[in-house]
């Protein structure tokens, strides 16, 4: 009797650590769902002022102050590194001819949804080019205690995109063939948004 005590006790703990291990099933639909008005919104702004002077940003650390700003000059391309609340930030957007309040209000807006990466991606249907833009958030439900932490990537497409019926992005000239966007097999969120967990923030 004691003998499968003990093996209930480690089937229970083998159970519980694999519990662990996982995130949410449906995190990033709930997390979608909660959120959807912020993170459209971070999503057009980024469009807009991508529009007006190509950029991307990327927290390098857990408490949003410190980020990487790739500035875009013609087929230049140059990173900085910036503390937010410091004066350098606002007078190098500046002097790159960035909108640098709205450049701020969108670093803010991340700030607030751990919105960690943000950037437009180029990528090919049918032999035409298009793009997308491609966000990831850090968020406590995505960390377990043996593989560490993870992101939620988020890719916004102009148009819909096909999904099989378990919701797997497939190519749209051969409907059989999953589709990668950045090395990531993605999941839909809804016709236009699709996801990926990764433990890479790109």
């Amino acid at each position: 009797m004691k003998k499968n005590s003990y093996i209930l006790t480690g089937i229970c703990g083998l159970l519980s650590i694999l519990a662990s291990c996982s995130y949410p099933k449906n995190f990033t639909t709930d997390f979608y769902a909660r959120n959807e008005p912020r993170l459209e919104a971070i999503k057009d702004d980024f469009s807009r002022l991508y529009a007006q002077h190509s950029f991307s940003i990327l927290f390098e650390e857990k408490t949003f102050t410190n980020i990487s700003f790739e500035f875009n000059e013609d087929s230049v391309k140059y990173i900085y590194h910036f503390n937010i609340n410091e004066p350098a930030f606002s007078d190098s957007l500046k002097a790159h001819r960035y909108n640098a309040a709205a450049v701020k209000k969108l670093v803010d807006d991340m700030r607030t949804i751990q919105c960690t990466w943000i950037a437009n991606v180029d990528y090919y249907e049918g032999f035409q080019a298009r793009k997308l833009v491609q966000m990831s958030v850090r968020n406590k439900a995505l960390n377990n205690k043996l593989k560490g932490e993870s992101y939620c990537i988020l890719v916004f497409f102009e148009r819909p995109q096909p999904f099989n019926n378990k919701g797997i992005f497939l190519d749209r000239s051969d409907r059989k063939r999953r589709r990668q966007i950045n090395g990531n097999l993605l999941k839909r969120v809804n016709d236009k948004v699709g996801y990926a967990i990764n433990k890479q923030y790109r």
